[in-house]
């Protein structure tokens, strides 16, 4: 079978190294302190740079993507940009745009007179259209394999042919001491693995980090800008996961990105989706999650009335003498460090009260014996945790919205300026 070596290109200091260095292999050897054979060996080159591009990338990103598709054109090496896209049809007198859940329910008789095609879908639109945050509690985060991950391996697919033809082997990078984004990588592990994808990290064998990045693109004379310049770091500009600095500089920027950031949280507040789920009758599906639409916790309000939201039912063990530990820690799951007690939500008591075996509940590895202990169950309020929040970040033990680090930003630096003039 065929192997195809590819680098999963981020735009952002890694991957622009580990570009860079390809393009002047020996040069990087030399840095590094090892031979030409050792860097392909651990390195192998590659035949194309493919970027999966979401649509809310840096202005500098944008910029050094121009820069590397320019360096690379001169070399002859492809530089593939992919989006992510969704089926659209369109009628073919009056030119009328419809998506496939509203081509779907046309008569018939009317499907024929559309044309099926594709159209670049961004990830801000996505958000929007569904009323969505990219991270909230109780789901998973995935928008980097729907905008990255998922395009460039149907691009390859494409491209290369399925598993049957050839096995692409994706380079990351993943620094040497990020192992725990390495384990998390969603494509690379578990029954998420994808058949013909086989992904490796290049900078982890080679044993190198962000500041000797920095450094090797400063060696390879890496100059995107033409004035020295570093390479920043590449994510969506209002990425939930971005620290502290990096809303601050979305902030300090006062571009798209900050509106879009905005307009993000104002869209998922305008929709209760809790309040909705009520009105529906709660319903669950087999798994024991919310259907689409509907959220089982009061993420836009931060709070709920209802008594099925603002209790749950906690076993608390008696601590074993010698740890000290939980005595049924490991047999009562889901265990919560932080809520230290095998909880069940309102709804799954009742369900287990109906049912003495506990055969109407989520399935769990608890026994039916143990889950007949009801007595063993106490009732304990929910903290009012607030309202979801586009970025991740906690003050006191609570998310900011935007607005809300708008202001904290404005304050940090009027309390700055009220320093120089004291000084």
């Amino acid at each position: 079978m065929k192997r195809i070596d590819l680098l999963s290109f981020g735009v952002g200091v890694d991957s622009t190294a580990l570009l860079a260095m390809h393009l002047d292999r020996d040069t990087s050897a030399e840095a590094l302190g090892i031979t030409r054979q050792e860097l392909d060996e651990k390195f192998p080159p590659f035949v194309a740079a493919v970027f999966s591009d979401p649509g809310s990338e840096w202005p500098e990103t944008y910029e050094n993507l121009a820069y590397a598709e320019k360096r690379c054109a001169e070399v002859g090496l492809p530089v593939v940009t992919v989006r992510h896209t969704i089926p659209v049809y369109h009628h073919n007198e009056t030119g009328e745009e419809l998506r496939h859940e509203e081509w779907r329910i046309l008569p018939k008789s009317e499907k024929g007179d559309y044309t099926k095609g594709e159209k670049v879908y961004k990830i801000y639109e996505w958000l929007m259209d569904g009323g969505m945050l990219p991270v909230i509690g109780g789901q998973q985060h995935t928008c980097s394999m729907r905008f990255k991950g998922n395009v460039q391996q149907k691009w390859a697919e494409e491209t290369f042919g399925d598993h049957t033809v050839s096995e692409k082997w994706w380079m990351l990078g993943i620094e040497a001491n990020e192992g725990g984004r390495t384990d998390r990588f969603t494509a690379n592990h578990g029954q998420n693995k994808v058949k013909g994808h086989e992904y490796s990290y290049p900078l982890q064998e080679l044993n190198m980090n962000r500041q000797e990045c920095l450094a090797m693109l400063k060696i390879l004379g890496w100059d995107y800008r033409g004035d020295g310049s570093p390479v920043k770091k590449s994510s969506c500009m209002w990425c939930p996961f971005c620290k502290e600095w990096e809303v601050d500089r979305l902030i300090d920027a006062d571009g798209v990105g900050l509106k879009e950031a905005l307009a993000i949280e104002e869209r998922f507040y305008s929709e209760d989706k809790h309040e909705k789920w009520h009105r529906d009758g709660m319903p669950l599906n087999k798994g024991g999650r919310c259907n689409r639409g509907h959220h089982r916790t009061p993420m836009a309000s931060g709070w709920c009335e209802d008594p099925n939201c603002t209790h749950v039912y906690k076993i608390t063990p008696e601590p074993d003498k010698k740890s000290g530990l939980s005595g049924y820690k490991k047999e009562f799951k889901p265990y919560t460090e932080k809520i230290g007690a095998w909880k069940l939500m309102p709804f799954q008591w009742l369900k287990l009260a109906e049912s003495p075996e506990g055969n109407e509940i989520v399935p769990h590895p608890v026994s039916g014996e143990m889950m007949a202990r009801k007595d063993w169950y106490e009732r304990y309020p929910v903290a009012n945790l607030g309202k979801a929040t586009l970025n991740s970040l906690t003050y006191n033990g609570l998310r900011y919205s935007m607005k809300e680090h708008i202001a904290r930003r404005n304050d940090a630096l009027l309390e700055k300026e009220m320093q120089k003039l004291l000084e």
